[in-house]
Protein backbone atom coordinates (compact mmCIF):
# COMPACT_ATOMS: atom_id res chain seq x y z
CA UNK A 1 0.00 0.00 0.00
CA UNK A 2 3.07 2.32 0.39
CA UNK A 3 3.56 1.86 -3.56
CA UNK A 4 3.57 5.13 -5.72
CA UNK A 5 0.90 5.38 -8.20
CA UNK A 6 3.38 5.29 -10.83
CA UNK A 7 4.96 2.21 -9.37
CA UNK A 8 1.11 1.05 -9.03
CA UNK A 9 0.77 1.63 -12.69
CA UNK A 10 4.46 0.18 -13.87
CA UNK A 11 3.72 -3.32 -12.41
CA UNK A 12 0.02 -3.22 -13.41
CA UNK A 13 1.46 -2.87 -17.22
CA UNK A 14 3.84 -5.80 -16.30
CA UNK A 15 0.98 -8.41 -15.43
CA UNK A 16 -0.78 -7.36 -18.31
CA UNK A 17 2.18 -7.83 -20.90
CA UNK A 18 2.46 -11.45 -19.37
CA UNK A 19 -0.91 -12.15 -19.77
CA UNK A 20 -0.82 -11.13 -23.63
CA UNK A 21 2.20 -13.09 -24.13
CA UNK A 22 0.02 -16.64 -22.43
CA UNK A 23 -2.37 -15.42 -24.74
CA UNK A 24 0.12 -15.51 -27.78
CA UNK A 25 1.46 -18.66 -26.80
CA UNK A 26 -2.02 -20.32 -27.41
CA UNK A 27 -2.03 -23.10 -29.99
CA UNK A 28 -5.09 -22.04 -31.52
CA UNK A 29 -6.99 -18.72 -30.47
CA UNK A 30 -10.29 -19.53 -32.16
CA UNK A 31 -10.76 -16.16 -33.83
CA UNK A 32 -11.55 -16.92 -37.10
CA UNK A 33 -15.25 -16.61 -36.84
CA UNK A 34 -15.48 -13.59 -34.53
CA UNK A 35 -13.07 -11.35 -37.24
CA UNK A 36 -15.27 -12.67 -40.17
CA UNK A 37 -18.50 -11.36 -38.16
CA UNK A 38 -16.78 -8.37 -36.95
CA UNK A 39 -16.12 -8.11 -41.10
CA UNK A 40 -19.70 -8.95 -41.97
CA UNK A 41 -20.92 -6.49 -39.16
CA UNK A 42 -18.61 -3.59 -41.43
CA UNK A 43 -19.51 -4.72 -44.21
CA UNK A 44 -23.30 -4.32 -43.45
CA UNK A 45 -22.68 -0.50 -42.21
CA UNK A 46 -20.68 0.29 -45.66
CA UNK A 47 -24.19 -1.53 -47.63
CA UNK A 48 -26.65 0.47 -46.19
CA UNK A 49 -24.46 3.58 -46.64
CA UNK A 50 -25.00 3.05 -50.19
CA UNK A 51 -28.31 2.88 -49.83
CA UNK A 52 -29.45 5.44 -47.01
CA UNK A 53 -32.59 7.41 -48.41
CA UNK A 54 -32.82 9.87 -45.26
CA UNK A 55 -30.51 11.65 -43.19
CA UNK A 56 -31.11 9.27 -40.08
CA UNK A 57 -29.73 6.71 -42.06
CA UNK A 58 -26.31 8.02 -42.05
CA UNK A 59 -26.29 7.77 -38.14
CA UNK A 60 -27.56 4.08 -38.26
CA UNK A 61 -24.86 3.34 -40.37
CA UNK A 62 -22.15 4.85 -38.03
CA UNK A 63 -23.07 2.41 -35.43
CA UNK A 64 -21.57 -0.80 -37.50
CA UNK A 65 -17.78 0.73 -37.37
CA UNK A 66 -18.56 1.70 -33.64
CA UNK A 67 -19.65 -2.18 -33.22
CA UNK A 68 -17.01 -3.15 -35.22
CA UNK A 69 -14.02 -0.64 -33.30
CA UNK A 70 -15.61 -2.17 -29.89
CA UNK A 71 -15.17 -5.35 -31.08
CA UNK A 72 -11.80 -5.24 -31.75
CA UNK A 73 -11.14 -3.54 -28.59
CA UNK A 74 -13.11 -6.24 -26.53
CA UNK A 75 -10.84 -9.14 -27.78
CA UNK A 76 -7.78 -7.25 -26.75
CA UNK A 77 -9.19 -6.62 -23.41
CA UNK A 78 -9.59 -10.36 -23.24
CA UNK A 79 -6.51 -11.89 -24.43
CA UNK A 80 -4.59 -9.37 -21.61
CA UNK A 81 -7.42 -10.97 -18.73
CA UNK A 82 -9.53 -7.89 -18.50
CA UNK A 83 -12.56 -10.02 -18.63
CA UNK A 84 -14.93 -7.63 -16.54
CA UNK A 85 -14.12 -4.74 -19.50
CA UNK A 86 -14.30 -7.12 -22.21
CA UNK A 87 -17.68 -8.26 -20.93
CA UNK A 88 -18.91 -4.62 -20.35
CA UNK A 89 -17.99 -3.73 -24.20
CA UNK A 90 -19.58 -7.07 -25.21
CA UNK A 91 -22.76 -5.89 -23.15
CA UNK A 92 -22.34 -2.58 -25.59
CA UNK A 93 -21.86 -4.18 -28.43
CA UNK A 94 -25.15 -6.43 -28.55
CA UNK A 95 -27.28 -3.16 -27.48
CA UNK A 96 -25.97 -1.20 -30.19
CA UNK A 97 -26.38 -3.95 -32.11
CA UNK A 98 -30.08 -4.76 -31.92
CA UNK A 99 -30.13 -0.29 -31.91
CA UNK A 100 -28.82 -0.17 -35.39
CA UNK A 101 -31.96 -2.41 -36.68
CA UNK A 102 -34.53 -0.50 -34.25
CA UNK A 103 -33.59 2.75 -35.26
CA UNK A 104 -33.23 2.25 -39.19
CA UNK A 105 -36.91 2.36 -39.30
CA UNK A 106 -37.49 4.88 -36.62
CA UNK A 107 -36.31 9.42 -37.82
CA UNK A 108 -37.87 10.46 -34.62
CA UNK A 109 -35.85 8.04 -32.32
CA UNK A 110 -33.06 8.58 -34.22
CA UNK A 111 -33.31 12.39 -33.56
CA UNK A 112 -34.16 12.44 -30.13
CA UNK A 113 -31.39 9.20 -29.52
CA UNK A 114 -28.67 11.90 -31.71
CA UNK A 115 -29.78 15.23 -30.15
CA UNK A 116 -31.49 14.64 -26.28
CA UNK A 117 -29.55 11.72 -25.33
CA UNK A 118 -32.75 9.57 -25.07
CA UNK A 119 -32.40 5.92 -23.55
CA UNK A 120 -33.35 3.04 -25.46
CA UNK A 121 -34.89 0.21 -23.95
CA UNK A 122 -33.39 -3.51 -24.88
CA UNK A 123 -36.59 -5.65 -24.13
CA UNK A 124 -38.84 -2.79 -25.84
CA UNK A 125 -36.44 -2.75 -29.31
CA UNK A 126 -37.21 -6.39 -29.25
CA UNK A 127 -40.44 -6.56 -28.66
CA UNK A 128 -40.96 -4.38 -31.51
CA UNK A 129 -37.99 -5.78 -33.81
CA UNK A 130 -40.40 -9.48 -33.95
CA UNK A 131 -43.45 -7.93 -33.92
CA UNK A 132 -46.07 -9.28 -36.18
CA UNK A 133 -46.44 -5.80 -37.74
CA UNK A 134 -42.93 -5.10 -38.19
CA UNK A 135 -42.27 -8.59 -39.79
CA UNK A 136 -45.66 -8.02 -42.29
CA UNK A 137 -43.69 -4.77 -42.77
CA UNK A 138 -39.79 -5.76 -43.97
CA UNK A 139 -41.88 -8.99 -45.59
CA UNK A 140 -43.58 -6.11 -47.75
CA UNK A 141 -40.72 -4.09 -48.61
CA UNK A 142 -38.43 -7.13 -49.34
CA UNK A 143 -41.62 -8.71 -51.46
CA UNK A 144 -41.50 -11.74 -49.77
CA UNK A 145 -42.83 -13.35 -46.52
CA UNK A 146 -40.45 -13.19 -43.33
CA UNK A 147 -42.08 -14.65 -40.35
CA UNK A 148 -38.97 -16.09 -38.39
CA UNK A 149 -38.07 -13.45 -35.41
CA UNK A 150 -35.50 -11.19 -36.31
CA UNK A 151 -33.46 -11.77 -32.86
CA UNK A 152 -33.87 -15.03 -30.77
CA UNK A 153 -35.83 -12.76 -28.10
CA UNK A 154 -34.67 -15.27 -25.09
CA UNK A 155 -31.30 -15.80 -25.96
CA UNK A 156 -30.39 -11.97 -26.32
CA UNK A 157 -32.32 -11.53 -22.95
CA UNK A 158 -30.25 -13.98 -21.88
CA UNK A 159 -26.99 -12.81 -22.70
CA UNK A 160 -27.92 -8.97 -21.77
CA UNK A 161 -28.68 -10.38 -18.11
CA UNK A 162 -25.82 -11.91 -17.31
CA UNK A 163 -23.58 -8.65 -19.29
CA UNK A 164 -25.73 -6.42 -17.07
CA UNK A 165 -24.79 -8.27 -14.24
CA UNK A 166 -21.26 -7.40 -14.78
CA UNK A 167 -22.17 -3.65 -15.45
CA UNK A 168 -24.02 -3.42 -12.32
CA UNK A 169 -21.92 -5.39 -9.66
CA UNK A 170 -23.43 -8.04 -8.97
CA UNK A 171 -21.49 -9.70 -5.99
CA UNK A 172 -21.15 -13.29 -8.19
CA UNK A 173 -19.33 -11.86 -10.73
CA UNK A 174 -16.41 -10.20 -7.97
CA UNK A 175 -13.29 -11.70 -8.81
CA UNK A 176 -11.03 -9.56 -7.01
CA UNK A 177 -10.57 -12.11 -4.26
CA UNK A 178 -9.74 -15.04 -6.27
CA UNK A 179 -6.41 -16.77 -6.45
CA UNK A 180 -5.37 -16.12 -9.99
CA UNK A 181 -7.59 -12.76 -10.18
CA UNK A 182 -6.65 -10.95 -13.37
CA UNK A 183 -3.90 -13.42 -14.82
CA UNK A 184 -4.80 -15.09 -18.28
CA UNK A 185 -6.39 -18.59 -18.05
CA UNK A 186 -6.99 -20.39 -21.61
CA UNK A 187 -10.70 -21.18 -20.35
CA UNK A 188 -11.52 -18.16 -19.28
CA UNK A 189 -10.88 -16.77 -22.71
CA UNK A 190 -12.55 -19.40 -24.39
CA UNK A 191 -15.50 -18.82 -22.52
CA UNK A 192 -15.73 -15.36 -23.30
CA UNK A 193 -14.79 -15.73 -27.22
CA UNK A 194 -17.50 -18.76 -27.06
CA UNK A 195 -19.92 -15.92 -26.48
CA UNK A 196 -18.60 -12.78 -28.07
CA UNK A 197 -19.29 -15.29 -31.48
CA UNK A 198 -22.80 -16.07 -30.15
CA UNK A 199 -23.50 -12.26 -29.81
CA UNK A 200 -21.97 -11.21 -33.12
CA UNK A 201 -23.76 -14.64 -35.25
CA UNK A 202 -27.47 -13.42 -33.86
CA UNK A 203 -26.13 -10.12 -35.10
CA UNK A 204 -24.92 -11.00 -38.40
CA UNK A 205 -28.03 -13.36 -39.10
CA UNK A 206 -30.51 -10.70 -37.98
CA UNK A 207 -29.10 -7.86 -40.09
CA UNK A 208 -28.84 -10.33 -43.52
CA UNK A 209 -32.68 -11.50 -42.54
CA UNK A 210 -33.53 -7.84 -42.11
CA UNK A 211 -31.87 -5.85 -44.99
CA UNK A 212 -31.93 -9.05 -47.58
CA UNK A 213 -28.08 -8.14 -48.13
CA UNK A 214 -26.69 -11.52 -48.42
CA UNK A 215 -25.13 -11.23 -51.99
CA UNK A 216 -24.08 -7.58 -51.53
CA UNK A 217 -22.52 -9.17 -48.01
CA UNK A 218 -20.86 -12.02 -49.29
CA UNK A 219 -19.15 -10.60 -51.96
CA UNK A 220 -17.47 -7.99 -49.57
CA UNK A 221 -16.60 -11.10 -47.34
CA UNK A 222 -16.47 -13.69 -48.52
CA UNK A 223 -15.31 -16.17 -45.94
CA UNK A 224 -19.03 -15.03 -44.63
CA UNK A 225 -20.47 -17.27 -47.41
CA UNK A 226 -19.72 -20.67 -45.74
CA UNK A 227 -20.96 -19.65 -42.27
CA UNK A 228 -23.91 -17.75 -43.22
CA UNK A 229 -25.37 -19.12 -46.28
Amino acid sequence: MNKSPKDIMIELDDKFKKNFNSWTALKESNLGKTFISLQCIAGVGEILNSKKSSKHHGICCSVYDEIFSDGVLAVYLASNAMDKPANIVLRRILELGVAAVYLWDMPHEVYSWNNYDQDLSFSAMLTHLNSKGYLAYISKEHALPIEADIFPASKCQQIYGALSDVVHGKITTFESSLPDRFVFAEHDWRTFINLMEEVLVILVKAYLLRYQISTELFQKVPLAKKEFN
